[in-house]
């Protein structure tokens, strides 16, 4: 009987429970909504490309949308869009989780604080961030990556991957633990004497918060003295068009129009000049009510009347791109390096709180034209000479793109 009594009492249980859980998924299934085709309408929507260039995306796009459930990871929803956005081959469409975003729009890092090439089928660091992970563990600029966690390393994983790292110094084969952590990315404009009458800049991004009026003016100081400045745009992924408008004043010393923001969708067809603003969202303002923005470099007390020789590689892209492009046209600047990532279309930011707070798309909504019709997007700027990275020098925390510049 006692037996008996308990069978019912479990089994009375487990049917409460198999019922209260099937209540809850019911519940959630019910009340769920599907982010993806929200996605892929609004993506056909705002993004510069005509209808007739995207009518089989969206359907692609839409079928995918069938496949998400109210269990579909958010990592793999996000992850899946971006894969389907790659199917149009154009920048700046993506969307970035909360992590990410930040990274972005703050300068926050989680990663190794390492960047490094293969230079000569090594894989050399060319760059240790002040107190990152990888600084804090003791590696250094020139450091030759053997290994990570036994396989063989890549520039991507170096930058993001903890573990144990194998690294030749010179003659000396060491072993370090490298952990992941947070630090701020310093990418503010750095000048380096190399003499009297020969400077480099590093502008390493075109975060609005680098280019004040204080900040140019300072720029306009350290240079005031140079003969030459190496324009070091290596790595940079861009940012803000004012900021590199800003930057393009120092050089080319009366305004001009380098070049327009074309919006093919916009019915009016009318045109404004992009404000001396550092703020996104008035530069966006006129890029919402016009069909093309000029950008029109602005004048500048302190402006370089000397050479300027440039430096880009296959990470330079969007703004960076504009401003090499700008710099070949208008100063006739010497451009060497390797051949920029064609990536300078107008993004606009938007919140995707339907699929997860602090989830953001960036959808590009305009095209970049140069002053001499030159479309960037797809083709990149071009170099007046390829450079090669050698290994003794890098090894020696020489860079020799800088020296071959500064040498020629």
């Amino acid at each position: 009987m006692i037996a008996n009594s308990m069978v019912k009492i479990v089994l009375a249980t487990f049917l409460a429970l198999a019922c209260a859980v099937g209540a809850f998924f019911f519940a959630m299934q019910k009340s769920f909504v599907n982010p993806y085709p929200l996605v892929c309408n609004f993506v056909a929507e705002k993004i510069y490309l005509s209808d007739d260039q995207l009518a089989d995306w969206k359907k692609t796009c839409l079928r995918r949308s069938r496949l998400v459930t109210a269990y579909s990871p958010k990592k793999l929803i996000i992850q899946d869009l971006n894969n389907v956005f790659d199917l149009l081959k154009v920048s700046h469409l993506e969307i970035y989780d909360a992590k990410e975003v930040q990274n972005i729009w703050q300068g926050e890092s989680t990663d190794t604080g390492l960047e490094g090439d293969f230079v000569e089928s090594e894989l050399v660091i060319f760059k240790v961030h002040p107190q990152s992970p990888a600084e804090k563990a003791g590696l250094k600029k020139g450091d030759i990556v053997v290994s990570l966690n036994g396989e063989q390393p890549s520039s991507w994983t170096v930058a993001s991957e903890p573990g144990q790292y194998r690294i030749l110094r010179g003659k000396e084969n060491l072993s370090f633990e490298i952990k992941q952590g947070s630090f701020q990315r310093d990418d503010s404009l750095r000048v380096q004497k190399f003499s009297s009458k020969v400077s480099v800049l590093k502008v390493p991004s075109f975060r609005a918060d680098f280019f004040t009026e204080e900040k140019m003016k300072a720029l306009s100081l350290d240079l005031r003295d140079s003969k030459m400045v190496v324009l070091d745009l290596r790595g940079n992924a861009g940012g803000n068009f004012v900021a590199g408008l800003r930057l393009l004043s120092e050089f080319i010393c009366e305004p001009v129009e380098v070049g327009q923001l074309v919006k093919p969708r916009y019915a009016q067809d009318s045109k404004a000049d992009l404000p001396n603003d550092l703020k996104d969202e008035n530069q966006l303002a006129v890029l919402d009510v016009n069909k093309k923005v000029s950008l029109r470099t602005f004048k500048s007390e302190g402006c370089f009347t000397g050479k300027v020789r440039v430096l880009i590689d296959g990470k330079s892209s969007s703004v960076s791109e504009m401003v090499a492009q700008a710099l070949k046209e208008f100063k006739k600047s010497y451009i060497a390096g390797a051949p920029s990532r064609g990536q300078l279309l107008v993004g606009v930011w938007y919140p995707m709180d339907e699929i997860a707070p602090g989830v953001q798309i960036s959808i590009p909504e305009a095209y970049y034209q140069s002053a001499r019709g030159q479309r960037i997007e797809g083709q990149g700027v071009s170099v007046d000479r390829v450079l090669y990275y050698k290994l003794p020098q890098m090894q020696a925390g020489i860079d020799s793109w800088v020296d071959e510049m500064l040498r020629n």
